[in-house]
């Protein structure tokens, strides 16, 4: 299935976003983090996805990428939440075996990207105020919604990376810029 958003070959860097399936906040649990983060690195590996910045929230993520074929972004796209999806559905279903996370029954399912709202539209990124702009956006999200007091205290946020030189979490591909 081709995807209703236009990424147009070595066209550049994209500001995208993917939001759980009714804006539900079910990404609340380090686990849940964890197989989103774990995703994240493996398209890099794997799937040469550039990742120049990103943050994890409770019910979205925020990405801004790239690939040396940029056409190829919605298939590396579509497979992270396919991924994810299944291994957020997975531990959901686990969990409620045990009674946590009980309240998000509904969203174990079998089906493919069943946790994701279809799509992420690509903004594409044209000039370096620009990306500053979606990055600053990025990394004050936790803050504007009151998590922490400063970006770089948001876990999952490259806003780490960017501060305090952390690669810990990830190591983001700011040397193909």
């Amino acid at each position: 299935m081709r995807s209703r958003y236009k990424i147009y070959p070595d066209s550049g860097i994209y500001f995208i976003t993917s939001t759980v399936r009714d804006w539900v906040p079910i990404i609340i649990n380090e686990a849940i983090f964890k197989i989103i983060l774990e995703s994240f690195k493996y398209c890099q590996k794997e799937k040469d996805l550039l990742i120049f910045g990103f943050v994890i929230m409770i019910n979205h993520f925020h990405m801004i990428i790239g690939m040396d074929q940029s056409d190829k972004i919605p298939g590396v796209i579509r497979d992270l939440k396919r991924h994810t999806s299944q291994e957020i559905s997975k531990f959901i279903a686990n969990s409620e075996k045990q009674n946590r996370l009980f309240w998000l029954k509904p969203f174990y399912s079998q089906e493919v990207n069943y946790v994701w709202q279809e799509g992420y539209p690509p903004v594409l990124i044209k000039s370096e105020e620009w990306f500053q702009q979606k990055l600053d956006y990025m990394h004050w999200n936790p803050v504007k919604k009151g998590f922490v007091d400063e970006p770089e205290f948001w876990k999952y946020s490259s806003a780490r990376n960017y501060i305090l030189e952390d690669d810990s979490f990830i190591k983001l591909d700011l040397d193909k810029l």
